[in-house]
């Protein structure tokens, strides 16, 4: 009974883990598109460019964001199976009578 009542809170921490380190971790992401909307912009600031500028940051911070929940899912993955098999390890280990 004691290793269900620790599951929950083994997975709420490690969520909340793996979240915080897929955030703290920069995501860099090179679009052309992106790239194209910054240049035309600075050449030539006007009203449409702008708008082209803020569509294109707006896809490039959702590609960022799915990156880091890809990362978070993994981490969160790894994480909860190296503590399974570090418990079912030791618990299997040389036993002393």
């Amino acid at each position: 009974m004691r290793r269900i009542a620790r599951s929950p809170a083994q997975l709420v921490i490690t969520a909340v883990l793996a979240t915080v380190l897929s955030l703290v971790t920069p995501v860099f992401v090179d679009r052309h598109e992106y790239a194209k909307a910054v240049m035309d912009n600075i050449k030539n600031p006007n009203s449409e460019n702008d708008a082209i500028l803020r569509i294109e940051r707006t896809k490039t911070q959702r590609i960022a964001l799915g990156i880091h929940v890809v990362a978070a899912g993994a981490l969160f993955v790894l994480m909860n199976a190296g503590l399974l098999l570090v418990k079912r390890w030791s618990d299997s280990g040389p036993k002393s009578y």
